[in-house]
């Protein structure tokens, strides 16, 4: 059963940072590895990009580092309570993101960290062992982005 709570906007939030509950009705997201086409996250291998909150995984949209933008991030406003932290992981390696995405992290004052996907994980998995409020979007570390020489 899905239970959602009203907000002050009139629409609902999505609690998906609330260790409230058993373990069993909430288990810890955890990325056990990570493969150039998803990530095994609880056990389960997931294919393709993903978004995940200290109890929930979600498949997300982009494929490139510039496919990440403030509209594939509209989702951070609706996580209830708010995000403290958000890890971003471009793939193979570590670039600069569109400069709406610094915006969007600044406005919602959230602390933003840009990294390989390998480091991504290694990082969320750190913070959301801590009971910090992380969330991490992921692309797979077979994305590799294209410099000019």
């Amino acid at each position: 059963r899905s239970v959602g709570r009203a907000t002050a906007e009139g629409g609902y939030g999505v609690d998906l940072m609330s260790s409230a509950g058993s373990p069993r009705d909430k288990p810890w997201m955890l990325v056990n590895a990570h493969y150039a086409d998803g990530f095994r996250v609880s056990g389960v291998h997931l294919q393709g990009s993903v978004v995940l909150a200290p109890h929930a995984s979600f498949l997300w949209q982009p494929k490139t580092p510039a496919d990440i933008s403030r509209e594939s991030l509209a989702f951070l406003p609706l996580i209830d309570p708010p995000v403290d932290i958000l890890v971003i992981g471009c793939g193979k390696k570590s670039v600069p993101l569109h400069p709406t995405v610094y915006d969007l992290a600044r406005e919602m004052g959230i602390g933003l960290e840009v990294h390989s996907s390998a480091n991504a994980a290694a990082m969320f998995n750190f913070l959301n062992q801590e009971g910090r409020r992380v969330v991490a979007a992921m692309l797979p570390s077979s994305v590799r982005v294209q410099t000019k020489q």
